[in-house]
Order: structure tokens, then C-alpha cells, then sequence
């Protein structure tokens, strides 16, 4: 379903931050689909500084890689895109939880953002497809 080869998985691994973000941003929109890490007490959440930050990934190998580098007690867990948007943004919003999307490795480089503005961001790549009759 979601599975990508491994040149795939080392050319994504060179991206920039900016340019994973909107990889991950057109996959998760194009798949219908997102990954996230759960584990006994539930999804994983970072601290990064005094705030907290849900990491979440556009392919379950990403996510199993940072499982066995940082929670090896967690699984790669798929969250449906439409709850997503509905129901975790919403909730991550009201609880002032961040994204941090498609960190890679020890640094957790990734793009961090308010629920807020994932929720924009998603928006606007909607329009772009509707706009290019790809909806």
C-alpha cells in the first residue's frame, strides 16, 4: 500500500527539512494517510523546549526506522487522513500540541508547526489540486 523501495527511502533521507515537509504533506493527502508511534501509554509525544509535539511520517518505513533508533517499545501505527484533519488537529489545537513532520534520525530534524497551521497547509494544497482538476 505504502511501502517504498529502498532508493526511495535514502533519496527522501537527502531532503531538506522544507522539502519533506511538502513531500509529506502531498503524500499524506495523495494516500489518504499518515503514520504516527504508539506505544503501551498511547501515541508518542516529544518535548521540544516547554512544548509538546506529536512526530508524524508519509510512510510506516520512516517511522519504523526512528522506532527502533528511539521508542523501541512503540509500533508504527497508521492514522486515517479525514480523522486527522477532523479530529487530532482539532484536539491538538485545543491541548496546544505541535506537528513535527517527517523528523529524521538523532537531530529529529523535521519542520515543526501549530496544529493551526498544518491545518492552512493542508488547505492550501487542497485548493492547488482543485484548482489543477486533480481533486
Amino acid at each position: 500500500m505504502n511501502e517504498i523501495s529502498p532508493e526511495h527511502f535514502l533519496d527522501l533521507s537527502k531532503m531538506l527539512p522544507e522539502l519533506r515537509f511538502e513531500y509529506a504533506l502531498s503524500k499524506m493527502i495523495e494516500e489518504q494517510s499518515l503514520w504516527g508511534l504508539y506505544g503501551e501509554s498511547g501515541w508518542v509525544m516529544l518535548k521540544a523546549d516547554d512544548d509538546a509535539c506529536i512526530p508524524i511520517w508519509p510512510h510506516k518505513e520512516f517511522a519504523e526506522a526512528w522506532v527502533k533508533d528511539e521508542f523501541p517499545t512503540c509500533q508504527a501505527k497508521q492514522i486515517d487522513f479525514v480523522d486527522w484533519i477532523e479530529t487530532w488537529l482539532p484536539g491538538m489545537k485545543n491541548n496546544n500540541t505541535l506537528v513535527l513532520v517527517f523528523p529524521l534520525g538523532d537531530d529529529e530534524e523535521g519542520i515543526m508547526l501549530e496544529a493551526d497551521e498544518m491545518i492552512a497547509c493542508i488547505e492550501d494544497d487542497l485548493k492547488k489540486l482543485g484548482e489543477s482538476g486533480l481533486s
